[in-house]
């Protein structure tokens, strides 16, 4: 008995190591979330469109949302998650990943879009449509890190004042657009 103990003493120092490295995968498996820019045009007018995208990783289910408009105000968003992740020849992955999303506006329009990313959304490009409107835009880091409004960091001057309406406008055109859809309160 005495030598088990004193194992155990010796060992404390690895039982306290292996702990603090478990809890470290544990904690680096959790959510996160990052906020980045895009920016881009509709393809057939050349109308540029601004906005951002807000990506998490919730139980390993990765996507996040997107809100895009003029640099005056928000006019759609929607929600996008993973749709394919890339592979080599030993099916390792590459790190490109392609989500894949819904979007709706405010004035009724709906539509679909696809961001390809190699670095879990933080980068890359979006193709969509909306209302067979083709857009294109590209995901970037802040324009500067010396502030935190969204006109400094992304060229946006939106209000929020009408918040709590748009979001139930936004909802009232996805119920349109998806009748009976049962994820449509992940958008809010």
């Amino acid at each position: 008995m005495l030598s088990v103990l004193r194992c155990a003493w010796a060992l404390r120092g690895f039982t306290i190591a292996v702990s603090v490295a478990a809890m470290g995968f544990t904690l680096a498996g959790c959510s996160y979330l990052f906020v980045r820019g895009v920016e881009g045009s509709y393809l057939a007018t050349g109308t540029p469109v601004l906005g951002k995208v807000i990506a998490h990783n919730e139980s390993e289910q990765m996507g996040g949302t997107i809100e895009i408009g003029s640099a005056e105000r928000q006019q759609c968003r929607g929600r996008y998650s993973v749709s394919e992740v890339k592979t080599h020849f030993w099916k390792l992955e590459t790190g490109e990943r392609i989500y894949r999303g819904k979007i709706y506006c405010l004035d009724g329009r709906a539509g679909a879009f696809e961001l390809v990313s190699k670095d879990e959304g933080k980068t890359g490009s979006i193709t969509g449509e909306i209302n067979g409107e083709a857009f294109q835009l590209d995901v970037y880091e802040s324009k500067s890190r010396e502030c935190m409004t969204d006109e400094c960091r992304w060229g946006l001057k939106w209000t929020y004042e009408k918040e709590r309406d748009n979001t139930r406008t936004y909802y009232r055109v996805a119920t349109e657009h998806e009748p009976g859809s049962k994820d449509l309160w992940l958008l809010y």
